[in-house]
């Protein structure tokens, strides 16, 4: 990305929040102001496209939000990105990298990093700052988006300056906040199953593993982390996780392997380590999955064939579905109850040309396609296929909106009303979804 690209960013954000420099936020424009943000960000970013990463982590965030009291629900979204970073904005807003999860060991890990960015949403901390230095904290929310979105010089260059800046100037409110994040994310961690330490174990990994490159945004500018692991672990002496964490680890290879946190070795990693151990389940998997990316279809099946696992029918079938034997991936996973299962289950169907089934599995899973747009998606393309342009326009039209592409979303549900006849019972849910959306187009690529 270039630099007229980041000062755009950085110009859009200003003008959008600037207007209102002398009154403080109210609750429909921190939703208005977070909306446009994520516009941005999910226009200039690659939104993670793994169904495991995607669905588990949202998992996590329902956790987490069924007992946090949020003042807003909360979209939580994976950018694809080595970079490891996390940052929440106003409206309720949360992101979170590919490569913060593949540095996390443990789910209690992620789910402190999310309860942290929680708590800051909960406390308005980034609204606060806006209300009170505008210019100044609009530049820092560019320079998380540019930071986050940039790997080149050029980017760097310009997230080194902001840091530096945002640090020069929010050492009055910043460790306030963010002592006040850790306590309140850390009890609604512990309260939603997954203990207290998980931030504090967060921050120790970083410590270790080599520096301020690793660290997240908000511990850039608040260099003092070995006082808040100590305070976090005298909070929680007796802390324990008691939610089955026993998936993450799958979820973690998958982080690893196709987000290439650790580089172009991952596969010779991943491999040599289920040559050492080959009766772990998670090396199986992730061996199999390495086979099934370069073309191994029958090595890689028959790997998950014997993992020794309570989730060897959901690998065993994706292995199928992956080698296209979609009537094998069908006795495999029909009995699946997870999102993830009932979605491969969708694409076996459908691969089989039973169309009819596929679209049926995939109803039974939309409520999770604010997590994974692409049940949306595939659902508009399906139902297209199949003669019925009204739903296939609406769920596009969902898929859009999901993905922050305002203009797309807009255009499609336009197109669904027309099908529908704009007195059907149809038109008037697609209506009123219009009717939710900010008459804002999103800037187009």
């Amino acid at each position: 990305m270039n630099h007229k690209h980041l000062f755009f960013i950085a110009l859009l954000l200003f003008s959008t929040l600037l207007s209102r420099s002398a009154y403080g936020l109210t609750v429909s424009e921190e939703k208005k102001y977070g909306r446009e943000v994520f516009a941005e960000v999910a226009r200039s970013a690659t939104i993670n496209n793994d169904p495991y990463i995607s669905i588990y982590a949202q998992e996590i965030k329902s956790r987490l939000e069924d007992i946090a009291d949020m003042p807003f629900p909360v979209v939580l979204t994976i950018i694809e990105s080595n970079t490891v970073d996390a940052f929440a904005t106003v409206g309720g807003y949360v992101f979170i990298t590919t490569g913060l999860i593949g540095e996390c060991d443990r789910e209690e890990e992620l789910a402190g990093v999310v309860a942290h960015e929680f708590a800051h949403i909960k406390k308005r901390h980034i609204a606060k700052r806006l209300e009170k230095q505008k210019f100044i904290n609009i530049g820092m929310i560019a320079t998380l988006v540019a930071g986050m979105l940039v790997g080149d010089q050029a980017g760097s260059a310009v997230a080194t300056a902001g840091s530096a800046s945002a640090q020069a100037l929010s050492l009055k409110y910043s460790r306030e906040d963010e002592e006040e994040a850790d306590k309140e994310g850390s009890a609604i961690a512990d309260k939603a199953g997954y203990g207290g330490l998980g931030i504090a174990s967060f921050l120790k990994k970083l410590r270790t593993i080599g520096g301020d490159k690793f660290l997240p945004q908000y511990l850039l500018t608040h260099p003092y982390h070995e006082s808040r692991i100590i305070t976090l672990e005298n909070m929680w002496p007796d802390s324990k996780v008691t939610v089955n964490t026993d998936f993450f680890p799958y979820v973690l290879v998958r982080a690893k392997l196709f987000g290439k946190v650790h580089g172009p070795g991952m596969d010779e990693i991943l491999t040599n380590r289920y040559m050492r151990d080959r009766g772990d389940p998670v090396n199986a998997y992730a061996a199999s999955l390495v086979l099934s990316g370069k073309g191994k279809a029958d090595e890689s099946i028959d790997i998950v064939s014997h993992i020794n696992s309570p989730y060897r029918h959901l690998f065993l079938g994706e292995m199928l579905v992956n080698a296209h034997r979609y009537d094998e991936a069908i006795k495999a996973l029909r009995d699946s109850k997870d999102p993830v299962g009932r979605y491969l289950l969708a694409k076996a169907y459908e691969g089989s040309g039973n169309r009819e089934m596929a679209v049926e599995t995939l109803k039974a899973i939309v409520s999770h396609g604010s997590a994974y747009p692409a049940i949306l998606y595939r659902l508009g393309m399906i139902r297209g296929r199949m003669g019925d342009h009204g739903q296939g326009f609406e769920y596009l039209g969902r898929y859009y909106l999901a993905m922050g592409r305002y203009d797309l979303a807009r255009s499609n549900f336009e197109k669904a009303i027309s099908q529908y006849g704009i007195n059907s019972h149809q038109a008037g849910e697609v209506m009123r979804l219009m009717d939710s959306m900010e008459t804002k187009k999103d800037v187009k690529k």
